[in-house]
């Protein structure tokens, strides 16, 4: 995806956060219900409309490549993870996520391995001789990329002594 693809994305995804923080400030109550239930009628209607194009494309020949491909598409994916249609679990993403870091990680003798994930939070713990500040927060940024929609992502980061005691 392009720089400019990117940032027309984050715009538009800016641009309906304010208009839907904006129904807050309107001053007919009726009015406001009114948007918000229309707002929510057109996301159900395309929610079910994606559900129902993925289970279309999951049963056709090579449908688990073709939604796999779909997964990995940054603009894609922000919608399917927007309607809880993503093919993946938000471990299985994090975990993949991870592992595109390992030799960033292993040049800085460190690892990460996801240490708990549910629903709502993911657990990453961060092992090193030395675990930087940088280095802490580049694998923040890398798993709340591949998981937006858990609600909480927890890096704990150990020293190698200590996580030596601690095994």
């Amino acid at each position: 995806m392009s720089v400019e693809e990117r940032s027309r994305i984050e715009d538009s995804l800016r641009h309906i956060d304010d208009l839907v923080a904006g129904l807050s400030n309107l001053p007919d109550p009726a009015g406001r219900d009114t948007a918000r239930a229309l707002l929510e009628a057109v996301l159900d209607l395309h929610g079910l409309a994606l559900a129902r194009t993925l289970a279309i494309v999951a049963e056709a020949a090579e449908g688990s490549v073709l939604l796999d491909q779909l997964g990995a598409d940054e603009q894609v994916r922000a919608v399917l993870l927007l309607y809880g249609l993503h093919p993946e679990d938000s471990a299985a993403r994090i975990r993949r996520a991870l592992e595109r870091l390992r030799p960033r990680l292993a040049a800085a003798g460190a690892t990460a391995e996801l240490a708990r994930v549910s629903a709502r939070v993911a657990i990453v713990r961060l092992v090193g001789a030395a675990v930087a500040a940088e280095l802490r927060q580049e694998v923040e940024e890398a798993v709340v990329d591949a998981a937006p929609d858990l609600d909480e992502i927890a890096v704990e980061t150990m020293e190698t002594e200590d996580a030596a005691i601690a095994g």
